[in-house]
């Protein structure tokens, strides 16, 4: 029988029995959620679908028009030799019967023609507005794969966060650093020491101590741990900002929260720190420059 008393237990419990892991993210997960591959599979069967449909009509709709050229090519070849014949209408005096006869033929010919043209012209329309419907559903379709897409990558950020709350106990205590006393006081998981370290960061509020932006960006850190070096009694505070891919803007948010921690608490030391997946040179120099370490992290390999 398993026993739990922490969130290390049944986090431990988990990695043990995958059978368990599975039916938490059961329940944890909504079925929209779980069912989002299958969904993008099947719009990206659509889109290809509609792609190809739109192809077909493309071609279709250039064997129309090559077909009206053709015709108006013959009916000004029509023309040409209507002009002819008139030409030599002197000469053809005892023929003129046979000549006008042919000549009404041709103007029925031209106005069936021109009755061929007209409806070639409306199923042109009808196409347009096809093809007008098309795009409509298929912006509609992108605007809902874009949707699936900024849920993916939000649990794709979740991921990260959880997986920094595994990884800080280690982190912090293994090598190089071997602190002691590592807690999580502010995190993806709820733990005993985060009620302390609240009713603190009200109070530095309430003294003054930090302005409200400095408390909000405090409770929006993604994590923050205390931890004492060996040998020394002051806390050390590691301030944590996780993103997939760390840029700019996450070193930022960390510095700030930093200076946020070391304005309530001046007694002890605050460091920023940016954790994920991967960070490009150029801002992997920009956190070196303003104080911000980096973690790259390998839990997805």
């Amino acid at each position: 029988m398993v026993i739990i008393h922490t969130a290390e237990d049944f986090i431990k419990a988990m990695d043990e029995n995958p059978e368990w892991l599975e039916a938490v993210r059961s329940r944890v997960l909504p079925r929209e959620v779980l069912e989002l591959p299958r969904r993008f599979e099947e719009l990206r069967a659509v889109v290809e679908q509609l792609a190809a449909t739109q192809n077909q009509m493309l071609a279709t709709q250039n064997q129309m028009l090559a077909t009206q050229n053709q015709m108006l090519a013959e009916q000004a070849e029509m023309k040409a030799t209507q002009a002819e014949m008139l030409a030599t209408q002197n000469q053809m005096l005892a023929t003129q019967t046979q000549i006008l006869a042919e000549q009404a033929e041709m103007k029925a010919e031209q106005a069936e023609m021109k009755a061929e043209q007209a409806e070639m012209k409306g199923t042109q329309t009808q196409i347009l507005a096809e093809q007008a419907e098309m795009k409509a559903t298929q912006n509609a379709i992108l605007a809902e794969l874009k949707q699936h897409t900024d849920v993916l990558a939000e649990l794709k950020g979740d991921k990260v966060e959880r997986d920094l709350g595994k990884e800080i106990y280690g982190l912090l205590g293994g090598y190089p650093f071997r602190m002691r006393l590592v807690k999580v006081v502010r995190g993806y998981y709820w733990t005993n020491s985060m009620d302390r370290f609240n009713n603190d960061i009200h109070a530095a509020s309430d003294d003054g101590e930090i302005s409200n932006e400095q408390y909000d960006r405090i409770m929006k850190t993604d994590l923050i741990a205390s931890a004492r070096r060996r040998g020394a009694d002051e806390d050390v505070y590691f301030v944590f900002e996780a993103s997939g891919k760390i840029n700019r803007n996450d070193v930022d948010r960390a510095i700030q929260s930093r200076d946020a921690i070391q304005a309530a608490f001046k007694d002890s030391e605050a460091q920023a720190w940016v954790y994920g997946r991967e960070i490009s040179e150029e801002d992997r120099r920009y956190a070196e420059s303003v104080g911000a370490a980096v973690f790259i992290s390998d839990a997805e390999r």
